[in-house]
């Protein structure tokens, strides 16, 4: 790990304050040419910035799951903390919802004391979308439904683009 990221690891160790200025003036919200709405850098990243913090009111799977057989629209900004509770960026959440998925991000998911952050993997540009992998996968471990790949399209354009947002293992090297 880099001395950055690891700085910014145990600066973030104890700290129990939401970050008051929740873009650190690094980003802007813009129109992507991968999906709706992306994340755009303001100016010049360096890699291992800690760049935002992933916000928004904490569901369990389980009343999420309650509240689609009930009939309300999922939510296509719930972030997955753990095998039972979900961060739903569309209820009192912040800019960190727009980040878009991508085969090859230039950003990396870190979580700390149940705190989603979001970091530079290299350095970025001014002007150039923010993206991270969204690893999709299951939400119950022992899922009887199998995921299609189709059913979850990659629209990044990457040269490594896998054609789905799902995680995919990668091959064991004999």
């Amino acid at each position: 790990m880099n001395n950055a990221i690891t700085e910014a690891i145990i600066l973030s160790v104890g700290n129990d304050k939401p970050e008051t200025r929740q873009n650190r003036d690094f980003i802007r919200v813009g129109k992507s040419r991968i999906q709706g709405k992306g994340v755009f850098a303001k100016r010049k990243i360096p890699k291992g910035t800690r760049i935002i913090e992933y916000q928004g009111e904490r569901i369990s799977v389980t009343n999420l799951f309650a509240e689609l057989k009930e009939g309300k629209q999922a939510s296509i900004y719930s972030f997955g903390l753990s095998r039972d509770t979900v961060i739903d960026g569309a209820r009192n959440g912040n800019d960190a919802r727009f980040f878009n998925h991508s085969c090859q991000p230039n950003c990396e998911v870190y979580i700390f004391d149940e705190r989603v952050y979001i970091y530079a993997m290299r350095e970025i540009v001014k002007g150039e979308e923010l993206t991270f992998d969204y690893h999709l996968g299951p939400a119950f471990k022992k899922s009887k439904s199998k995921m299609k790949p189709e059913d979850f399209p990659c629209f990044c354009g990457s040269a490594n683009c896998r054609g789905t947002m799902l995680y995919i293992k990668p091959p064991k090297v004999k």
